[in-house]
């Protein structure tokens, strides 16, 4: 599979890393005096939203209140803790490109994504690749869907509006068969990007998503999620085995695309959010590397930090995140053997195992039991209404036989 002859990705450009984390005890020294000057406690980050606020709402996105210049912050008129009210709700980042918003002709939930022109160049080129009429049906992708590309003149930047998403894993996974699911179409999002020359260089756990709509029917709170949007309730959830999830692949912006008529690809490391790979041992020697089998390596790595360190019962997968996390990227098998081998070994796991409950290695011996009942219960239902044990989303449209037929 080639891409498009109209689709220009760009290529490597020298230089281009992630800017160096200010740590907590010093990005606390240089801001507190900044900080406690604003009323709403903003960060620079939200303060530079807040200024442009009406040129975001110009093109038809709301803000929460919170980003209201001229806003009486709520709490200051009530003698009860700030964390109460919805306004006090903030990112805890201290510089932001993504704030959440509200799509004005419809209410919308969505997340904006501001490009300066100057910073991932390639990042609005290879987002608008897999939303294109081309490839945004493909059954293999799964990189996060864009609404939506807006220039902003007056700020030389380039605005992204994208669906609002949740973490992977927010709601906990609750079965083995979740699980699956979450690795069948992670797996499957990645080869896409692969069979497309394209790495992705950050596949890490913070860059991967899901689609709430179906968890969440009324939506949530961005920040506080779970509760409703307007801070006062509850929000309503069902489980992934009750309302499949979509998983997204997110943020491209040290994404690449590679001719394969020049070979091999070699170019300079950029370390994401994942900075254990080996060969960045040698980031700070020019050293130049292949970047496809890194990113076999973060998908590696997340599943031994994320589940199988994390849970029991996934002896079944460790060979599989051993050969991904080899020592030497040459030897890390690529995402197309991958994907058969996840198939293979997941494909063996009978509708018992499937059905099983993960259990944390750090859950509570007080609390296990009355997390099995409810499991149980919950278990006990979906035999009965025959819901599969791999739930995978309707949009598929490829589940796998013995996950329909299997319900025992």
């Amino acid at each position: 599979m080639s891409l498009p002859p109209s689709t220009n990705l760009g290529t490597a450009h020298e230089g281009d890393e992630c800017p160096v984390p200010i740590p907590a005890w010093e990005r606390t020294e240089r801001l507190g005096d900044q900080v406690l000057a604003d009323p709403g406690r903003r960060w620079p980050g939200e303060r530079d939203w807040s200024r442009h606020r009406e040129v975001i709402e110009a093109e038809c996105y709301m803000l929460r209140p919170r980003y209201h210049e001229d806003r009486q912050f709520s709490w200051t008129r009530w003698k009860l803790p700030r964390s109460w009210f919805e306004d006090w709700q903030r990112w805890n980042i201290v510089s932001a490109y993504v704030l959440d918003a509200t799509r004005i002709v419809d209410g919308k939930q969505v997340f904006l994504k501001r490009l300066p022109a100057n910073r991932t160049p390639e990042e609005a080129e290879i987002t608008a690749l897999f939303s294109s009429e081309q490839y945004r049906r493909h059954p293999k992708n799964h990189c996060v869907p864009l609404l939506e590309t807006k220039r902003l003149e007056e700020l030389s930047e380039t605005l992204l509006v994208f669906p609002r998403m949740r973490p992977y894993n927010n709601p906990r996974f609750r079965t083995f068969g979740e699980f699956v699911a979450f690795a069948t179409q992670i797996i499957e999002g990645l080869e896409l990007m692969h069979e497309l020359h394209i790495a992705h260089r950050d596949c890490t756990g913070q860059n991967i998503v899901l689609d709430p709509s179906g968890m969440y029917p009324n939506s949530f709170h961005p920040i506080k999620m779970n509760r409703t949007k307007d801070f006062h309730w509850i929000a309503k959830s069902y489980t992934r085995t009750q309302r499949p999830p979509r998983y997204y692949l997110i943020d491209f912006g040290l994404s690449r695309y590679y001719d394969p008529a020049n070979g091999v690809p070699m170019d300079d490391a950029i370390r994401g959010g994942d900075k254990s790979a080996p060969e960045f041992r040698d980031y700070f020697n020019g050293v130049v590397h292949n970047p496809f089998p890194t990113d076999i390596y973060y998908i590696g790595n997340l599943l031994r930090t994320d589940f199988i360190q994390k849970y029991y019962g996934f002896e079944w997968l460790e060979p599989l995140a051993a050969d991904m996390c080899h020592e030497e990227p040459s030897m890390r098998p690529p995402i197309g053997v991958v994907a058969s081998r996840f198939a293979e070994v997941s494909g063996a796991l009978t509708s018992w195992k499937l059905r099983s409950r993960l259990v944390g290695r750090k859950d509570s011996f007080i609390l296990g039991p009355f997390r099995w009942i409810r499991h149980v219960y919950r278990t006990t239902g979906y035999i009965l209404t025959r819901t599969p044990a791999v739930p995978m989303p309707r949009d598929e449209g490829r589940s796998r036989e013995r996950d329909t037929s299997k319900t025992a």
